[in-house]
């Protein structure tokens, strides 16, 4: 079943033109792995489009908190030495997971929500700040655990999502987008 998907995509594919990363794009395509995550991308941008413009900034600056936080967290040998061997290179992503949901939470909660708001944003704005809030996610995720656990999960995804320069990016692009979300008083 998996080799007849294989020769569609493969007649497909070579009907795209030849663009810079489109080789890339295609090896995405392919892989099982691939294709779940660019499943859980669109699951994913559904969802930022559905909690709207100003959960998506609050929840964009509490990555940024959690990923200090945990970063910074002095307990994980204690909390690590406990786990079973398998668990215990996840046990830095559970944490930030963990951590990224509590900050979330209080920040959805505090006075802050109402000082960041954003106002009537177009769709597209809010499409993009998802997708910029997915790969840093996803970076911070792949630079807690090791290089090699990193590229078996992510296969021909780990060179956009692994690593110290992916992870800066991913952060910098996040920062980058900031002045183009704001609503131009024109367009109300």
């Amino acid at each position: 079943m998996w080799g007849e998907y294989t020769e569609g995509m493969d007649s497909i594919l070579s009907r795209i033109p030849s663009w810079p990363g489109t080789a890339a794009i295609s090896d995405v395509i392919r892989d099982p792995k691939g294709l779940f995550a660019l499943l859980a991308v669109v699951i994913l941008v559904l969802y930022g489009l559905s909690v709207g413009r100003t959960r998506a900034l609050v929840s964009l600056l509490s990555i940024y908190v959690a990923y200090m936080l945990a970063v910074l967290f002095p307990f994980l040998s204690r909390v690590t030495e406990n786990l079973p061997q398998q668990y215990r290179s996840l046990s830095s992503v559970g944490l930030f997971i963990v951590l990224y949901g509590l900050t979330f939470m209080i920040l959805s909660q505090s006075m802050l929500k109402g000082r960041l708001t954003l106002g009537e944003i177009s769709l597209w704005q809010v499409s993009v700040i998802s997708l910029v809030q997915i790969g840093l996610l996803a970076s911070i995720c792949v630079s807690l655990i090791s290089i090699e656990r990193g590229q078996q999960l992510l296969g021909p995804l780990y060179r956009w999502f692994g690593g110290q320069y992916p992870l800066w990016g991913w952060a910098v692009a996040s920062l980058l987008i900031m002045p183009f979300m704001k609503v131009r008083r024109g367009h109300e």
